[in-house]
């Protein structure tokens, strides 16, 4: 249906080049930290630097990215990620489930938050403490 935008979204982004998508279809991927130790602790997802590296090599736009539920990371690493990655948009958010997670100072997601507007991506907070 080209009158309608879908949304594609997942933690193993190697798998979306299965397939050639329609341009009304936006990619997504969830990259909660840059941290693949951490990731590690508590997902079986790939680490999130080869999550990177996989949609990078995704040659399809749109596509977007969610920090969510974001962890502790390294805001020189996960900027340069989300510039290289050209997303037409970005999520941001707090673990919404209350699980326990290693959630970064607000101040360090603000910095986050700001840096990637003052880079041009349009970035959409979600739950924030």
């Amino acid at each position: 249906m080209p009158d309608r935008t879908f949304l594609i979204q997942s933690k193993n982004p190697a798998t979306f080049s299965r397939v050639e998508w329609p341009r009304n279809t936006i990619l997504g991927v969830t990259i909660e930290t840059n941290r693949d130790e951490l990731a590690a602790e508590i997902s079986n997802a790939p680490p999130p630097s080869k999550r990177f590296r996989d949609f990078l090599a995704i040659d399809h736009k749109p596509k977007m990215v969610t920090h969510e539920p974001i962890m502790e990371f390294d805001i020189e690493i996960l900027l340069d990620w989300d510039i290289r990655l050209n997303p037409a948009l970005i999520w941001i958010g707090y673990d919404s489930k209350r699980c326990g997670l290693p959630e970064p100072r607000l101040k360090k997601v603000k910095d986050l938050y700001w840096n990637l507007g003052k880079a041009g991506f349009p970035v959409f907070l979600k739950k924030l403490p």
